[in-house]
């Protein structure tokens, strides 16, 4: 019996051709590839689709990157790797092994509250809206808003979704700062 390979992605052209990457996968089991784009796809789809799961991303945030593996995929590609790896990690995990290339990440500087504050604002929630879904005071989220960016050196809240998704190097390069 030959199994399923079905891609997930938020943009049509990835899906398509890692469908056709899947084309002929010699794998007996179900296995399922995330293309996490844009960034942050897969964590708005992670819990709701069906495993084996392979999630491949380009984002390097070691915060974005730890709460893709808080949701225990079965393999997590964030380093280049070749079709014919990705293949393979798709046969792997198929049979029930798991699979992750990775950075190295370093020990992560921010407690989980922290990171879950840092994740609902760089998902687009509000102050108001993270203290009303935490059980918090919007002064306690203002304050951990004020660590956060303390902690990982930027200057206003705006810039947090840029750092959580990777591009606050490539927007400062871009701006000539």
């Amino acid at each position: 019996m030959e199994g399923l390979a079905k891609v997930y992605s938020g943009v049509l052209t990835l899906e398509l051709h890692g469908q056709s990457l899947l084309d002929n996968l010699p794998v007996t089991q179900s296995v399922h590839l995330v293309m996490d784009a844009p960034w942050g796809y897969a964590l708005w789809g992670l819990r709701s689709w069906p495993r084996p799961v392979l999630v491949v991303t380009g984002n390097p945030s070691p915060h974005y990157l730890r709460d893709l593996l808080d949701l225990s995929p079965d393999g997590l590609v964030a380093d280049p790797i070749g079709p014919s790896e990705l293949k393979e990690a798709l046969v792997r995990i198929s049979q029930g092994h798991h699979f992750y290339h990775l950075p190295r990440l370093e020990p992560d500087p921010l407690c989980p509250r922290e990171r879950e504050i840092l994740r609902l604002a760089a998902l687009g929630s509000t102050n108001r809206e993270i203290a009303d879904g935490l059980g918090l005071q919007a002064k306690t989220v203002e304050n951990y808003m004020n660590t956060l960016l303390e902690k990982l050196g930027l200057r206003i809240r705006a810039q947090i979704p840029l750092y959580y998704f990777g591009l606050l190097e490539s927007c400062q390069k871009w701006s000539g700062k």
